[in-house]
């Protein structure tokens, strides 16, 4: 008897999508265009509620993964959820997930220093010059699918640039991707157009999910313990790190955060600061409890 997808989660970001092609101008929020690529993400993340819609799916719970925000809402698809709000903490943002039964990844990039992926960094563009989760290179994408992974959800698909692509088939055994523009440096891109891009995605999606029936995608997940080395582009973040997070200091530019828990370092910026007061978004970390079902829209994080 086939897997039946009852809900799935699409994790969005905005710089892996078609048109989409610069920082400063397209995916900061202070960007001239950066209502039109709202838009753009927001249609991209419609064509796949289409295709997911068309393999039976019943609930489609879209979050809204790009650091300000970027689903356009009044374009979203009708029969989507949306999980949105900011400030969110992690807990917030990746807890819901676990009710659902797959994830899929809309707008993806290639992590920091892949010089050939468009607008490529990891967490945070300004600050972060590289990640490395227990000696690997990591991204966003596979720091998605170990959160996920570790709540039992498999992530099954994703489409993004070129780049982002080859990264996730590198880091995600068994996932199916689509390739919506190629990336020939931070800044420049080739890339298809809004309706083909949308096109390929609705029809790769669905391809996703008949697939992973056949032969399904396990949950993502590597050995503990981890450590999580992270090169910052200057000192003061590493101090911040530091004295702030209780951070194990590597180098002038560099700190590390380990646990036996996968989510206690890939959410470093949740742990309580060292005075042992909450952030002032409420973020002082917990461990990630997933609560009793409440309602359609799925788990929930106390």
């Amino acid at each position: 008897m086939g897997l039946s997808f009852m809900k799935v989660c699409v994790f969005t970001d905005i710089e892996g999508v078609a048109g989409v092609v610069s920082h400063e101008e397209h995916s900061y929020a202070t960007g001239k265009f950066y209502e039109e690529s709202k838009r753009l993400l927001t249609g991209e993340v419609n064509a796949a509620v289409e295709g997911l819609l068309t393999e039976g799916t019943e609930e489609v719970l879209v979050v809204d993964g790009h650091g300000p925000g970027g689903i356009h809402f009044e374009s979203l698809h009708p029969r989507a959820l949306l999980l949105h709000g900011r400030p969110i903490t992690r807990a917030q943002m990746i807890g819901p997930i676990a009710g659902y039964d797959a994830l899929v990844m809309i707008g993806q990039h290639a992590r920091a220093g892949v010089c050939r992926g468009n607008q490529n960094h990891t967490m945070d563009s300004r600050s972060v010059d590289w990640m490395r989760l227990n000696g690997r290179p990591v991204g966003e994408t596979a720091m998605v699918a170990l959160s996920v992974g570790a709540l039992g959800v498999p992530l099954v698909f994703l489409s993004g640039d070129e780049a982002a692509c080859e990264e996730a088939r590198a880091d995600v055994p068994g996932i199916f991707t689509v390739s919506v523009k190629k990336g020939l440096s931070a800044n420049t891109e080739i890339t298809l157009s809004a309706e083909a891009a949308r096109a390929k995605i609705r029809e790769g999606i669905a391809e996703a999910l008949r697939a992973h029936r056949r032969a399904p995608v396990e949950p993502m997940r590597w050995p503990g313990p981890y450590r999580l080395e992270i090169r910052w582009k200057n000192t003061q973040e590493a101090d911040l790190m530091e004295f702030h997070r209780q951070a194990e200091r590597v180098d002038d530019q560099t700190v590390a955060f380990t646990s036996g828990d996968v989510l206690d370092v890939l959410y470093y910026r949740s742990r309580p600061i060292s005075r042992g007061e909450p952030e002032a978004n409420g973020s002082g970390h917990p461990p990630l409890r997933v609560a009793a079902p409440r309602g359609k829209a799925g788990l929930v994080i106390e």
